[in-house]
């Protein structure tokens, strides 16, 4: 009996320890099917990471050649800019020769005209003087350039042909008996000046040997025909027949 027993005793701890054993194989099974799982999704992210990775390399080699090309660009594009600015400066260079040249001759042709404004028709005298002093000086001094000095000088000759070629009918100051008056003045051309103050005297501009000079008319009649010839121009005739002092004529 004793023998029988020991004999059980053994069988139940042999089919226990069997049991236990099947309990850690069981867990270690569960494990390591969890193990497998891990790594087949750290593989999956890895295979992942790497494919994006990948990509990224790609695009940045694509960008890199497209930058390397523009940059190609870019040289070809500023050694053809290079030789352009090396060719313009070899026209400044000539240009500036030549624009030299002009300084002189336009220096010339600013003082005959002065002179004809000095010795002509008294008709503002000063402005017309102004203008061309202050050609010269910027022309002189570099401000304006000979090429852009001769256009301002042709407008100005341009004006003073117009002049001549015009009635007109403005205001100016004009020197009577050492005294500076504000009159109006009628321009026949260039050829006469008439002026009729706000006090109410008339005259004309004469000139004589010693240059020109202010008259008032004294006559009542010749007063007459010049507020006739401003009452015209006021009223915007600036042609017709008019009778009217000869400066020449007067005294």
């Amino acid at each position: 009996m004793r023998t029988r027993f020991l004999d059980l005793a053994l069988l139940g701890l042999l089919g226990a320890r069997e049991a236990g054993a099947q309990d850690i194989v069981d867990t270690r099974a569960t494990e390591l099917a969890k193990l497998r799982r891990e790594v087949e999704t750290l593989s999956s992210e890895l295979t992942l990471r790497k494919d994006d990775m990948r990509g990224r390399l790609k695009a940045l080699e694509a960008q890199n050649l497209e930058i390397e090309v523009q940059i190609r660009r870019e040289e070809l594009r500023l050694a053809q800019l290079a030789g352009e600015a090396m060719s313009r400066r070899s026209e400044l260079e000539a240009y500036t020769a030549q624009s030299t040249d002009l300084v002189a001759p336009l220096l010339a042709s600013i003082a005959s005209l002065r002179a004809v404004v000095v010795s002509g028709l008294p008709y503002k005298v000063t402005e017309r003087l102004a203008d061309l002093d202050q050609l010269r000086d910027h022309v002189s001094a570099s401000i304006t350039t000979p090429e852009l000095g001769v256009a301002r000088l042709w407008a100005f000759a341009e004006d003073e042909l117009r002049l001549s070629r015009e009635n007109g009918l403005d205001r100016q100051v004009v020197p009577l008996e050492g005294r500076e008056v504000l009159a109006d003045v009628a321009r026949l051309g260039m050829a006469a000046l008439y002026f009729r103050t706000d006090g109410g005297e008339v005259g004309v501009a004469l000139r004589d040997a010693s240059g020109w000079s202010w008259s008032v008319l004294a006559d009542r009649g010749e007063q007459l025909e010049v507020e006739a010839l401003f009452a015209k121009m006021k009223h915007g005739v600036r042609t017709g027949s008019f009778t009217l002092p000869n400066p020449e004529a007067l005294p």
